[in-house]
């Protein structure tokens, strides 16, 4: 495929979390068979944008610049893993954009930008790739350099819609959709609890396999209650689901997450933290019809279920 002068950009949402987080990884899933979460994409994405150059060099465009002369100099281990494995040689800018600060968001940002540089590349390459396959090959370029990343991130932020994933102990997994009406009924808010972010490595490392069997049970009650229209006992149940996980880790919870959650219960809303733990963004969750004038003390920012999915776009 010759491009010639086009700009291909492609995107990808974020994903949050309901339930379940921590028993996709392959440690628990090799102890009990399988995992379950619930999980969403959200109307936050990554942008990843590649087009030809004529100078000789790769120029690798992020929160860094880098200017190399042949791939295996990428730093950038998301870029380059793609780049590798679709063999390009040809120079290329590559630029890396999000919606919001992704470092250490707790929202799949990692998955979601190796998401959207896959879709990018392998248009440039005119290679065609359904979503899940594209999802596929995420975790798999993820997991070598992140290899504690978690089934369900690809498949969260690349996959539409309201979903019960269950990840089976040979690689496959279960697609259920989740009809339900459940984000007509309900705001939800991010609200940042660390300007830094936060590596999820070291908080993933020191799990404790046997607290998570809970939060597995969890997932299924919360699978029923949803069947069943019982969306305040869900919306308890992500909280109980939240304090389970604390139990999992001390690197889960700090200062500013506790002092946030106190604020939180004054108020009686439901919330959780997003992603492993340790940082990133709690996630709030209201009936539509209560007032959020008490959030305007926070940077928050209101969200809600992707309907776009992965997306690319050609531009001269």
């Amino acid at each position: 495929m010759n491009i010639g002068n086009k700009m291909i950009v492609a995107s990808c949402p974020l994903r949050v979390s309901f339930l379940g987080g921590s028993t996709d990884l392959e440690d628990f899933i090799n102890e009990n068979g399988h995992g379950e979460v619930i999980n969403f994409p959200i109307n936050l994405y990554t942008y990843v944008s590649i087009n030809k150059r004529y100078d000789g060099k790769f120029l690798i465009q992020y929160a860094k610049t880098e200017s190399v002369n042949k791939v295996s100099e990428i730093k950038n281990e998301l870029v380059k893993v793609v780049l590798q494995y679709f063999n390009i040689k040809t120079p290329i800018t590559v630029a890396l954009n999000a919606d919001i600060p992704s470092h250490g968001s707790g929202l799949a940002s990692s998955s979601s930008f190796i998401i959207s540089m896959i879709k990018a590349t392998s248009i440039f390459k005119g290679i065609e790739m359904d979503d899940y396959e594209i999802c596929e090959l995420a975790l798999t370029l993820e997991r070598k350099f992140n290899p504690l990343v978690g089934r369900q991130d690809p498949l969260g932020c690349g996959l539409k819609g309201f979903k019960h994933l269950h990840f089976k102990l040979n690689g496959g997994v279960l697609i259920n959709p989740i009809i339900s009406d459940y984000f007509k009924k309900h705001k939800l808010f991010l609200i940042p609890v660390s300007k830094n972010g936060r590596s999820s490595t070291d908080v993933l490392k020191s799990l404790n396999l046997n607290n998570r069997k809970s939060i597995l049970k969890i997932v299924k009650n919360g699978v029923n209650l949803l069947k069943n229209n019982k969306i305040k006992d869900f919306n308890q149940l992500i909280l109980d689901s939240w304090d389970e996980k604390k139990k999992t880790s001390n690197l889960i919870s700090n200062k500013n997450i506790i002092n946030l959650e106190k604020s939180l219960q004054s108020i009686n809303v439901y919330y959780k933290l997003c992603g492993a733990g340790g940082g990133g963004y709690m996630l709030v969750i209201m009936n539509r019809k209560k007032s959020f004038d008490f959030l305007k003390k926070y940077p928050y920012i209101m969200i809600n279920i992707d309907n776009r999915g992965i997306k690319s776009w050609e531009l001269n």
